[in-house]
């Protein structure tokens, strides 16, 4: 075979094929690997998203397991004023003889020097002091705060009391309301 038909034959029978498979299979390799980038990162997505609505899901039974306290507090949002706090105080202190625990004096303000202050809702304040013991007046206020969703001690001042029998206790709460 002559020369002049060699190099043609080499060249499109040979070289160019080669060219075009090892073209044809890079770009099959760079499709294959940025597929599987975006495969893992899709994976990865998913698995996160699923972690997340199992995370939900969870929350929610807890809330359906809390809503008849939650549904008892907001209740007590709705329906809570002045007196109610008295009544929940009385209830609080109650099972404390004088010597443990005694209300000396109490004041309310129409608006709140305490948290209050930095928000919108209506809140007003109530001052009050006691004369007793360190235990009773500490098992008094759990059980105020556990009844009173509306309720935050701002301030707590504590002294011997004159006599040196007891601790006089001062108080000082903001109570928010819906009205």
């Amino acid at each position: 075979m002559s020369d002049y038909y060699k190099q043609p034959i080499a060249v499109f029978g040979l070289i160019i094929p080669t060219v075009v498979l090892v073209i044809l299979t890079v770009a099959v390799l760079f499709y294959t690997a940025s597929v599987k980038e975006k495969y893992a990162i899709k994976k990865q997505k998913y698995e996160l998203s699923q972690k997340a609505m199992r995370q939900v899901e969870m929350l929610r039974a807890q809330v359906d397991k809390n809503k008849v306290s939650l549904n008892a507090w907001d209740q007590l949002l709705q329906a809570e004023t002045r007196g109610t706090f008295l009544e929940h105080w009385k209830n609080a202190s109650r099972g404390f003889s004088g010597k443990e625990l005694t209300k000396s004096s109490r004041s309310w303000n129409n608006y709140s020097e305490g948290l209050g202050k930095g928000g919108l809702q209506p809140s007003s304040q109530v001052s009050m002091s006691f004369v007793g013991t360190y235990r009773a007046m500490q098992t008094a206020l759990m059980r105020l705060e556990t009844m009173l969703p509306t309720m935050q001690l701002d301030s707590m001042d504590i002294k011997l009391d004159g006599n040196g029998k007891g601790i006089d206790f001062s108080t000082t709460h903001t109570v928010w309301t819906l009205r």
